[in-house]
């Protein structure tokens, strides 16, 4: 039986896509960029923040990209009231909590971000640890950030798994020698989950339960 369960949030937790893309074309617009298509946007998800904002606009400036991550992340939080919680969410951690599992987060955003969308939504008090781009050894999808995760927990990634809605999350898990969970609800990204390489694939997040026993 799995001890931890951890998870992304963005696009798998909560339905923050539409915020992102509002957030990171009002960054770009700031500075006379032209905007980003929504498919640009996603697909710029996988990486750090900073490091996506430049991808965006084309530029290897670092300073750039970390002053443009931060006035992103000042247009994500002016809007972050409006962040909701993907259908049955919810349910489904309160059932993995009275299992006596063990919940956290390893995210690309920021962990006062995440945890301020938890907090909102009423699930913080569920997790033990949020691992995100600003506290993380390593960023997905490099698997540092899950093995930091487990070293912190004290258990073994194989004690683990890790749920997710992309291929940096497919390949993190597979690098940290975890099994992973692909979630199909993400209806914002058009890839095909099945074809990312997680261990299982799901439809709804009551699915999640039947795989941690």
């Amino acid at each position: 039986m799995r001890k931890v369960i951890l998870f992304d949030n963005d696009g798998t937790l909560s339905d923050s896509v539409p915020t992102v893309i509002q957030a990171t074309n009002q960054a770009l617009a700031a500075r006379g960029y032209a905007r980003n298509t929504d498919e640009e946007i996603i697909d710029g998800m996988r990486i750090k923040t900073s490091a996506r904002m430049l991808r965006h606009i084309d530029s290897d400036d670092e300073k750039l990209g970390e002053a443009l991550a931060e006035e992103y992340y000042a247009a994500f939080f002016s809007r972050i009231n409006r962040m909701k919680l993907f259908d049955g969410v919810a349910d489904c951690l309160n059932l993995l909590r009275a299992q006596t599992l063990i919940l956290g987060i390893v995210s690309n955003n920021a962990s006062d971000i995440v945890d301020t969308v938890l907090s909102q939504n009423g699930i913080r008090s569920h997790f033990s640890i949020i691992i995100g781009e600003d506290n993380a050894e390593e960023t997905k999808p490099g698997p540092g950030g899950l093995l930091q995760a487990c070293r912190l927990l004290e258990v073994q990634p194989s004690q683990c798994i890790y749920v997710g809605d992309s291929l940096s999350d497919s390949l993190a898990a597979g690098a940290a020698g975890m099994p992973s969970i692909g979630v199909k609800w993400n209806h914002h990204d058009k890839i095909d989950i099945d074809s990312l390489g997680f261990t299982y694939t799901v439809k709804t997040p009551e699915e999640i339960l039947s795989l941690v026993d």
